[in-house]
């Protein structure tokens, strides 16, 4: 058993060493030993543990959630926030922001959807002039007092920082019936944005959640109570890029979602980098449903978020429903128990990254 005086000595010369990076010869005169001896000294020192090394950096719980994402959701690349709660939105932001300059060539077209999370990625982009390049909107527009959120202003934001051209998309994000929604796809003004959008290089995206009590800022008066109840029992968590999907990440497609003028859901695989920026406590259902879709490419968060995200394994959440049908949904509806589904139009609550 080593004694204390021993290990006195070790303290002692391992301090010298790599402390205060006095040399071996220099150490070896100090103490009147050998420089051999020295050498010998710090070896012990080793193994005795009075000396231990670590290789790391705080950053490094960033990345390894990162490299967790990847192989837990088949995704091509992940970014991690590690930084206070009280930054995190604003780092998780530029991430995003660099990102998405990442993947932009001088003629990509990029597609951008709406809600405050993209607008702010606009704002954090690196400026540049991009002629060649082409914004153009992924979905219709809100229309709603908060021009910040919406579409077409977004679409600019994102043009004016690239100083690239834009093209926006003249409709409404959702319509009366089925058939103007059909009409109005085949009208030039918004089937050439909608094409393009369709088969851009990147597209920028949030995640919105659908919980009892709504369905976010873009959809705040668009979905009344009862299309929310019927997303709710065909069990929508969220949407992404518009469209509603399921725990599994498939598509909710029910009359809301055929009123929609979007990117069609089925196109959104294809698109070869899509970028999805979210995070918050809320979101993390809508946000497991989005990463198992298979829609999302590159997916940037919070080191909070992604840490629950882990805990949501794909593997863990056991055979996908059955495909919901629209009409057995609104037989479902008629022997739903009284009180058991809320009634009231939804509201807008936003807890983390905003679709």
């Amino acid at each position: 058993m080593i004694d204390r005086q021993r290990v006195e000595l070790l303290v002692a010369v391992a301090r010298r060493y790599w402390i205060d990076r006095a040399d071996q010869g220099t150490i070896a005169e100090e103490i009147g030993y050998s420089r051999s001896m020295v050498s010998r000294l710090l070896d012990e020192a080793r193994r005795e543990g009075v000396v231990t090394f670590s290789v790391g950096h705080p950053l490094e719980r960033a990345f390894e959630a990162e490299r967790g994402l990847v192989r837990a959701f088949g995704l091509a690349s992940a970014r991690v926030c590690l930084a206070d709660p009280g930054v995190s939105a604003v780092e998780t932001i530029r991430l995003g922001a660099q990102v998405v300059d990442g993947l932009l060539e001088p003629d990509s077209v990029l597609s951008v959807t709406n809600g405050r999370t993209v607008s702010e990625i606009a704002g954090a982009l690196s400026r540049g002039r991009h002629p060649h390049m082409t914004v153009v909107q992924a979905l219709g527009v809100i229309a709603h007092d908060n021009h910040l959120i919406d579409s077409p202003q977004i679409c600019g934001r994102f043009a004016d920082a690239l100083g690239s051209p834009y093209q926006t998309l003249p409709a409404p994000l959702v319509v009366s019936s089925r058939q103007m929604a059909r009409a109005l796809r085949r009208e030039g003004r918004v089937a050439m944005p909608l094409a393009m959008a369709s088969h851009a290089d990147v597209l920028i995206t949030g995640i919105g959640a659908t919980t009892p009590t709504g369905d976010g800022a873009i959809f705040d008066g668009y979905i009344a109570a009862d299309e929310h109840r019927d997303l709710l029992i065909a069990g929508a968590v969220g949407h992404i890029v518009g469209h509603h999907i399921d725990a599994s990440g498939r598509h909710v497609d029910l009359d809301f979602c055929q009123r929609l003028i979007a990117v069609p859901f089925d196109r959104l695989e294809a698109i070869p980098n899509v970028v999805a920026v979210a995070w918050g406590e809320e979101k993390i259902p809508a946000i497991t449903a989005s990463l198992r879709s298979g829609i999302v490419d590159h997916f940037v968060t919070d080191l909070a978020t992604a840490n629950r995200l882990l805990l949501h394994r794909p593997e863990d959440s056991g055979p996908p429903p059955p495909p919901t049908d629209p009409d057995d949904t609104r037989s479902a509806l008629a022997g739903a128990r009284p009180g058991a589904l809320t009634a009231g139009r939804t509201g807008t609550r936003r807890a983390g990254g905003s679709a």
